[in-house]
């Protein structure tokens, strides 16, 4: 009957997904010997479920408030040391159950006791950190954020970073030109949105985008986030949206994975890493290799793909150590890259990419109330020419990014939290074409003050304000204030907040002047001014028994917006030509609203649905912004059994977008008199959705270690767009992958 009753669900549902969430880790050591000393009292037991009876493994339970806390094992056993004549509050937590309070004093030299924890539908427990830049909980988050987990990683088996967001964010899309994969979302391009490592920014690539094939989506903990502007707390460019993608830090003596996945056109993905945690240190070792043959969708021009055949791989190593009040992190990225041409290509050139990161960060606490934090980041991005004929290689651009940043948390009263600090950020770019004859490298620079408050005035009222001052070498002084406040009586939580954002022209949209491939001619504006924002939300969720509902609406209004446009120009000789150029709008304003929905009727069942409309205006010309769709739908219904008593997982995603909204500018010509007109001519791109379906398998399973194979299919109905490229998806295409967790 249960899996008849799969089945059903499975045609009958559109709207849809799980609400599984990754449990939070703490970063204290379980003992491995009863060695119980004179005035303490050792607590040992088990974290179990009320309704099994089953050990849950990897339940955290802690001391709120304290760095007493540890981490269960497979069996869900724990052991902690107390003081011995003190009474505690403990807090027991893990992913999809309810969290547990429970009061106990630590009477004699040992103790043993199980806790009985509750399945719950959604976990508002998880810490989130992006909104406000501090540890919070999601559900006392004033700032709206959405979180997708490793978990929904993993068990739809995205094909990459890119792939997560446009099948998790209702409206994101990916689209690729010779520039690289440009995100759009709200009719706003990539320059808006601000991707995030770990809270640091990643660099450009020289033609703008950011090349997510950095990233390893099996390395990721969890991905945040947050709408509408946010340049209080990250600076320039967080104007319409934060992506703040959050690695792994190892919990054992002994984790890792090893990953093989493979896809039509010979997408081979190989992803393998191995962590310690041992006492006060951790390590964590990641190799990451994945190439393709690529793929063409205008198979009548064979020397032109699409996607060009292409090999990359990512060698990273990340370091921790803590004592007493003391943390010390360190990392360093290496990326290498390497785009090739069609065999049948008539090019002579092709590119390779080098990109290194390293961060170094250290935490001090100060007493009880301060906690000093410094943080060094620099991400350096270097593109190189291969001239094939030739046999050698020349540089041709760098994108540079620095970062040095000291913070200050205090926290005066249990209620009351303040951050502040200082921030300088350097940028370089080089490019020995993309700025014309004359200029090949631009430096600009920026320092930062910046202060935020956090006061809970009673428990169902939270207050966040805050400010920075920017100084940026080109356009002077920005000032950018935010104010958040959460009314959360019961299960009910209502969420309000302004923000005002500020963004300097880049490099690209000032100076450009090259021929970017057979699409059009780039050319800058070196008169651009800054953009400056100001969003307004207001959003409300509530949780039921099996339901969680929340919805939010939303306006941006962006002065001196600039605005990406194409003109189609007639040439002295004869002929056109297409040119990209770039303007200010005096004022655009981007408004809209999105509800969104999870279910879980039964235990094994975990159902999600969310719907966008977003309208995006210029007010001068009353013309929606080009790249804006004003409806789009993501959905994802997971099934959860067990099948020859194994664990199973079935889950459908798709998203729908309307209609994109495209302008382009025309230049016409008088035959007589010789005078040019502009005219806007309408030329919008077809609505579309795309379906997945993915199904794993645990084949063998034994505490940490766990066998998973996984198969499915990409773009089930074969949808591709060949002419109007409104998606480059190459269609149809099965997968296959094996998974080792240990």
């Amino acid at each position: 009957m249960r899996l008849k009753g799969i089945a059903m669900s499975l045609l009958s549902v559109c709207v849809l997904t799980p609400a599984t969430t990754f449990a939070e880790t703490l970063a204290t050591d379980t003992p491995d010997k009863e060695q119980v000393q004179t005035g303490i009292c050792v607590l040992t037991g088990k974290i179990i479920d009320s309704e099994t009876g089953e050990g849950i493994p990897m339940a955290t339970i802690n001391v709120p408030g304290t760095l007493i806390g540890t981490v269960c094992d497979a069996d869900g056993r724990f052991r902690l040391e107390l003081i011995e004549g003190k009474s505690y509050n403990l807090l027991g937590r893990s992913t999809g159950y309810m969290e547990q309070r429970i009061k106990i004093d630590a009477n004699g030299a040992a103790k043993q006791m199980n806790i009985q924890m509750n399945a719950g539908i959604f976990d508002l427990n998880e810490v989130v950190v992006t909104g406000t830049r501090t540890e919070k909980l999601i559900k006392n988050s004033p700032v709206l954020t959405k979180l997708i987990p490793a978990s929904q990683l993993q068990r739809n088996d995205f094909e990459n970073i890119m792939d997560a967001l446009e099948f998790t964010i209702p409206g994101l899309q990916f689209n690729s030109d010779p520039r690289g994969d440009n995100i759009r979302i709200q009719g706003l391009e990539n320059k808006y949105i601000l991707i995030l490592v770990d809270g640091e920014r990643l660099s450009n690539t020289p033609g703008g985008p950011i090349d997510f094939e950095r990233l390893s989506t099996s390395n990721i903990k969890q991905i945040e986030v947050v709408k509408g502007a946010a340049s209080a707390l990250y600076g320039s460019s967080a104007i319409g949206m934060i992506i703040n993608i959050i690695t792994k830090t190892p919990e054992r003596p002994a984790e890792g994975w090893a990953k093989v996945r493979y896809s039509r056109y010979n997408e081979l993905l190989m992803d393998a890493a191995f962590g310690t945690k041992y006492k006060n240190f951790t390590s964590q070792t990641l190799f990451n290799r994945n190439s393709t043959d690529g793929y063409d969708l205008t198979p009548d021009s064979p020397g032109n793909y699409t996607q060009n055949p292409s090999a990359n791989m990512t060698i990273s190593e990340k370091l921790g150590w803590e004592y007493n009040h003391t943390k010390i992190n360190a990392s360093a990225d290496f990326f290498f890259n390497e785009e090739k041409n069609p065999q049948l290509s008539d090019e002579v050139t092709h590119y390779k990419s080098f990109n290194k990161t390293f961060r170094a960060g250290i935490e001090q606490q100060l007493g009880e109330k301060n906690v000093l934090k410094g943080v060094y980041y620099g991400d350096f991005y270097i593109r190189r020419t291969v001239f094939e004929k030739l046999d050698s290689i020349g540089k041709n651009a760098t994108s540079n990014v620095q970062t040095l940043r000291l913070t200050d948390i205090y926290t005066p009263f249990d209620n009351l939290q303040a951050i502040g600090g200082i921030e300088f950020n350097w940028n370089k770019d080089y490019n020995v074409k993309q700025y014309g004859e004359n200029l090949k490298t631009r430096k600009v620079n920026d320092i930062n003050g910046f202060v935020q408050l956090d006061w809970k005035v009673i428990p169902e009222l939270d207050i966040i304000g805050g400010f920075r001052y920017t100084h940026h070498s080109v356009f002077g002084d920005a000032y950018t204030p935010k104010v958040n406040v959460m009314y959360s009586p019961g299960n009910l939580r209502l969420r309000a907040g302004y923000s005002k954002g500020f963004k300097a022209p880049d490099a690209t949209e000032l100076f450009s002047d090259f021929q970017m491939g057979s699409v059009s001619h780039n050319i800058g504006n070196p008169d651009l001014k800054a953009e400056h924002s100001n969003y307004y939300s207001f959003s409300a969720e509530y949780t039921f028994s099996k339901l969680n509902i929340s919805g939010e609406i939303y306006q941006n209004d962006i002065k001196d917006k600039i605005q990406s446009y194409n003109v189609i120009v007639d040439l002295p000789g004869g002929g056109q030509e297409a040119q990209l150029r770039y303007r200010n709008v005096d004022n655009a304003r981007i408004r809209g609203a999105e509800i969104s929905l999870t279910y879980k009727p039964f235990q094994w069942v975990n159902l999600q649905g969310t719907y966008d409309f977003t309208d995006a205006q210029d007010k001068a010309t009353g013309l929606q912004l080009t790249g804006n769709t004003k409806h789009a739908l993501s959905c994802n219904a997971m099934f959860m059994f067990d099948l020859f008593k194994r664990e199973t997982t079935v889950s459908v995603a798709g998203r729908w977008t309307s209609k994109k909204i495209n302008f382009r500018e025309k230049t016409i010509t008088d035959p007589e008199t010789g005078e040019t007109t502009q005219q806007m001519v309408d030329s919008p791109q077809d609505a579309y959705s795309l379906w997945k379906l993915t199904v794993q398998y645990s084949i063998w399973k034994h505490k940490y270690m766990n066998l998973l194979l996984t198969a499915g299919v990409q773009n089930i109905f074969n949808y591709t767009d060949p002419v109007n490229f409104t998606t480059y998806d190459p269609g149809r295409r099965v997968f296959g992958s094996v998974i080792f967790k240990f």
